[in-house]
């Protein structure tokens, strides 16, 4: 008998001690911040606005504001505080792409825009299609008009929400479906619109908008044709250089790009889809009358499906976002409240 309590004694002084922090605080509560949701940032307002509360945590509690915190997070099958922002990132609302243009929801219209071959491109402003009801002269062809769903968009969910990329899910356009470089560009070789400060296309359409130009901001080296077959579904070979530039070249070309993260939950990479939209859709098209493709390649498409020039503009994304995480007692669950977006010119290396 005194052998085996001595036995168990000597058991039980080797198993290790498991000490399970006891949270300070019960109940539900809700957090609110503004920014990046992160692990840190969580844990900030956790403790700000919640653990050191006043009257919130007796004074004999002796557990940290993180481990009260990772105690709820683990209560509700959370991991951690990452894997909360993660969820919240993962099921954001996302509007799809094809609402910005409204021409339907299988993204055939969207496949022949970012290779130039849409009315909105190939058409210019003219009196010479239609008369009016007095048998005079109507317009025909305006492009605020005939795209005004795009400038819609831009002033609500192009800015205020967050679009889903079209190189994801059913139909995923080829030009977008696989960005190794983790960039996409647009080049026009065109202008189809007046009065805009853009380009030289002028009044009277129809004899001053003829074949005009874009603002030209970069020199087309070479067009590798078979780059561009995926999107445009030709099956062309072969190189077409322009060894001059302007007039003794491919004349005046403009092109704009944007790039993003690895991280796939990072800012930029969550709104590349909007950053798209602005590019192509509203700044360029919408904007400046930008249009048309240049021949071989797609208009837009990730870096390796485009033509090879000598430079790009960019575009990038800035956010403002609000957030709530709600606690309830039992489930942890966190979402947006309010999405801003501004878009700018990109700032490299000291904002440069």
């Amino acid at each position: 008998m005194k052998l085996a309590s001595a036995a168990v004694a000597l058991l039980s002084s080797t198993l290790p001690v498991v000490t399970v922090a006891q949270e300070c605080l019960l109940g539900s509560f809700t957090l609110e911040f503004d920014g990046e949701c992160t692990a840190a940032k969580v844990l900030e307002t956790y403790t700000e606005q919640v653990y050191e509360a006043a009257g919130a945590t007796a004074t004999s509690c002796t557990t940290s504001a993180e481990d009260d915190l990772n105690a709820k997070l683990a209560a509700a099958g959370i991991a951690d505080a990452s894997e909360l922002c993660d969820q919240v990132y993962a099921t954001q609302h996302k509007v799809p792409f094809t609402a910005a243009a409204n021409r339907g929801t299988d993204l055939h219209f969207e496949q022949m825009f970012y290779n130039g071959r849409t009315d909105w491109q190939e058409e210019v402003e003219t009196l010479y299609e239609a008369k009016d009801e007095n048998g005079g002269k109507a317009v025909t062809s305006r492009l605020r008009e005939d795209a005004r769903k795009v400038g819609e968009f831009y002033r609500a969910d192009g800015q205020y929400s967050r679009v889903s990329w079209p190189g994801e899910g059913t139909n995923a356009l080829p030009n977008f479906d696989s960005c190794p470089s983790n960039a996409a560009m647009c080049c026009w070789p065109k202008d189809r619109q007046a009065n805009d400060n853009n380009g030289n296309c002028a009044k009277a359409y129809d004899e001053n908008c003829v074949d005009k130009d874009p603002a030209d901001n970069t020199n087309l080296c070479y067009v590798d044709v078979e780059r561009g077959n995926s999107s445009t579904g030709e099956d062309g070979k072969g190189f077409i250089a322009f060894p001059g530039d302007n007039n003794d070249g491919e004349g005046a070309i403009h092109c704009h790009g944007f790039a993003w993260a690895d991280d796939k939950y990072d800012s930029i990479s969550r709104y590349k889809a909007n950053n798209l939209f602005f590019v192509s859709m509203y700044d360029h098209m919408h904007q400046r009358g930008y249009v048309e493709n240049i021949p071989g390649n797609p208009m837009c498409g990730c870096m390796d499906q485009m033509p090879i020039v000598t430079r790009s503009d960019c575009t990038q994304v800035d956010l403002t976002e609000d957030w709530e995480v709600i606690f309830d007692g039992t489930d942890m669950t966190g979402h947006l409240t309010k999405v801003e977006i501004d878009f700018n010119a990109c700032r490299g290396r000291n904002n440069r």
